[in-house]
This record gives C-alpha cells, structure tokens and sequence, in this order.
C-alpha cells in the first residue's frame, strides 16, 4: 500500500472534514478528539477530531498520555537539569576546580532526551497530527487513497511531495 504525508492549513482546521475512514489503515473508523503534537514546550495545540480505527484507539490515547508527560514532566526537567549543569559548570570553571557534577548534568539531560525519543518512536503513530509552524497539521504515512478523499472533501488539504515543508 503507497503512503503520502497530509498537510492541513491553520485557516482550514476549523472547517474540517474528513472521510469515516482511518488515517492508519483505511478501514472503518470514528473520530477522536486529539490535540497534535507540537514543537515547543510552551505553545499549546488546539485539539482536533480526525478518524482513528477501533484498533488505532488505544495507541492514540497512550499517545496523548506521552505527549502530557513530555509537556508536563520530562520538557521542564530537561531544562531545570541543562540549567543546573550549566550553573555548575561555570561555577567549576570560575573556582578553577575539577567536579564530575556538571558531567553528570549533562549525561542526565541526555539520558532524558532518550527516553523522551523512544516513548515518542514506539508510542506515537505516524499518523498521530503534528503542529508546524503557523499553525498547519502534517498527518504522515497516510494511505493514498484516504488521501485523495481528504484533498477531495477538502480543497486546502495537501498531499503528497506538494504537501512540502520538513517532517
């Protein structure tokens, strides 16, 4: 099965439509309320309806957990630990003294990027919407011909190497 990436338009997210058919696979689905993924830690998606098969669900719902536990927990962490090390490391500098500890601020930062980059490869769906900048959605791995219905109901709606942008 060919698969082409969506991408919706801020200005068309309010007026959506959509086909009853899964983003995922193509079969029967509903539609569940989800709020997309975004880029930054302090800008805050409006949530959207888009259809999920009853399989799909669960993997949607786990995602969204992630994404409140990157919001909520491991983003702010990272930054408090990247300033903790950054804090400590200046202050080693100034003393002119040797201290593992801002070493290990820095292996926790990116030992909190990691778990952060796999939650995100083995939870989140291809398909799970994700917020560019000025607002638009891109839907990945889209089936083609869920993609024609969607450009069709929809005449904003890109897809395919039209779609543009970076992933």
């Amino acid at each position: 099965m060919s698969r082409t990436d969506l991408v919706i338009p801020s200005e068309a997210v309010a007026a959506l439509r959509f086909p009853p058919v899964s983003l995922v696979d193509g079969g029967p689905a509903e539609p569940m309320t989800v709020r997309p993924w975004r880029g930054s830690l302090f800008r805050r998606s409006a949530p959207v309806a888009l259809p999920f098969d009853p399989a799909s669900a669960p993997r949607v719902r786990k995602a969204q957990s992630v994404q409140r536990l990157e919001a909520l927990l491991l983003g702010p962490l990272r930054l408090v630990v990247v300033a903790v090390g950054t804090v400590m490391l200046a202050r080693t500098w100034l003393d002119q003294s040797f201290s593992f500890l801002p070493y290990a601020a820095v292996f926790a930062a990116l030992a909190l990027q990691a778990v952060s980059a796999q939650l995100n490869a083995r939870v989140v769906l291809p398909q799970y919407p994700r917020a560019r900048k000025g607002g638009a959605l891109a839907i990945r791995d889209v089936p083609e011909e869920v993609a024609r219905q969607w450009t069709a109901m929809n005449p904003a709606v890109r897809s395919g190497t039209d779609a543009g942008g970076s992933r």
